[in-house]
């Protein structure tokens, strides 16, 4: 390994909110400084995240570019090339497809792409364009089994390349709860009363509808109180689908927030019956604030969750079921305890920030000494 230090450039398509960016956060922030040098390129805009990575001691650049593939990667040979780049790192189909583009003109030695959707249909032109970059790419991080195993079968890349990144999450701001009625009061919620919250991306492949669908049939509703934190491309549409089952007036949404740490600890039962995922890292944060977890079946969320030893395993798009196990944990304080003090031991044992992040810089410098060879 050189003397100085290796200088990493983690390009994403924008810095606001969501799981891909949190990751970047989690490594702005526990990074070796010793070993390395973080530069992020966020393609479309900044924010909330952006300011907290910034914030960390890391330099953000911001193009500003919105599917601009020409400026794009024009702009990213420069910044690779002013800042002497050595890692190219870059998550997302677009981020990803200009970032190795603009690696290979610029001869960037270690070039790595980081693979965290799962997708419910084959799409032949990414396909198409993965397997040609493929020879140039050194490396893959994906952020679960089940999308290694994706990417792996449709676009042909060797098994020897592709290394499984989970998501980490900082166990000390998501911690057991202290105060849940603090939490619940700062949020605006009555203390005395159970909350069931559903915090994720607005989108409707998170599975909202049979979360709805759920909830009304949950009995003695009066000491119940439901949430929904978030925002997405589908916001409209689901706050119109909790009012077709009559549920505007039971359901808080509130919106997108950066203390998600408060949300959890307000939180008795936590459902994720998500329909698509990569790895969740809200679900991570969940289990990781001791809650009582139900969640749905999908494969990524099996990597993490088992049924009846951390949480509470319901088929996807089975509002029966769903309603059936909030119903198990409504009526047994002592399930949701033990299901929350389970939660919270896998991700001490396997998933902390600190294990993410050694890790990443284990995946770096592997790739970093023998980056002759693709």
């Amino acid at each position: 390994m050189r003397n100085n230090k290796i200088q990493v450039l983690r390009i994403v398509i924008g810095l606001n909110q969501g799981g891909v960016q949190q990751a970047v956060l989690n490594l702005a922030r526990n990074l070796d400084r010793s070993k390395f040098n973080l530069i992020v390129c966020a393609i479309e805009n900044g924010g909330l995240i952006g300011n907290e990575i910034i914030d960390s001691g890391t330099n953000v650049i911001v193009l500003g570019f919105k599917r601009q593939p020409i400026k794009t990667i024009l702009s990213l040979i420069k910044i690779i090339k002013a800042n002497r780049i050595d890692i190219v790192h870059a998550s997302s189909y677009h981020p990803s497809l200009y970032g190795r583009i603009a690696a290979i003109f610029s001869r960037a030695p270690v070039i790595i792409s980081y693979e965290h959707v799962i997708f419910d249909h084959f799409r032949p032109v990414r396909a198409f364009l993965n397997k040609c970059l493929n020879h140039f790419t050194h490396g893959y991080t994906a952020v679960s089994r089940a999308v290694s195993d994706q990417v792996i079968k449709w676009y042909g890349y060797s098994k020897s390349k592709v290394y499984v990144l989970y998501n980490g999450v900082d166990t000390t701001k998501f911690s057991l709860k202290s105060s849940a009625a603090t939490a619940k009061n700062m949020l605006g919620l009555d203390p005395k009363t159970l909350v069931i919250s559903m915090i994720c991306r607005l989108d409707l492949s998170k599975g909202h509808k049979y979360f709805f669908e759920a909830i009304t049939r949950l009995q003695g509703k009066r000491n119940l109180q439901f949430i929904v934190v978030g925002s997405g491309p589908d916001e409209a549409a689901i706050i119109a689908l909790a009012k077709a089952y009559g549920l505007e007036k039971s359901i808080r949404f509130l919106g997108i927030r950066r203390d998600i740490n408060v949300c959890m600890n307000a939180t008795d039962i936590f459902c994720f019956p998500t329909l698509q995922e990569g790895f969740s890292n809200v679900l991570l944060e969940a289990m990781s604030s001791g809650c009582a977890i139900v969640a749905s079946d999908f494969s990524s969320n099996l990597e993490v969750l088992r049924h009846k030893k951390n949480g509470l395993i319901v088929e996807m798009r089975n509002a029966e079921q769903l309603s059936k196990a909030i119903q198990q944990y409504i009526d047994s304080p002592g399930l949701r305890k033990k299901m929350g003090f389970e939660a919270r031991t896998t991700i001490e044992k396997s998933f902390s920030v600190d294990m993410y992040s050694k890790r990443i810089e284990y995946i770096y410098l592997k790739l970093w000494r023998t980056r002759d060879g693709v």
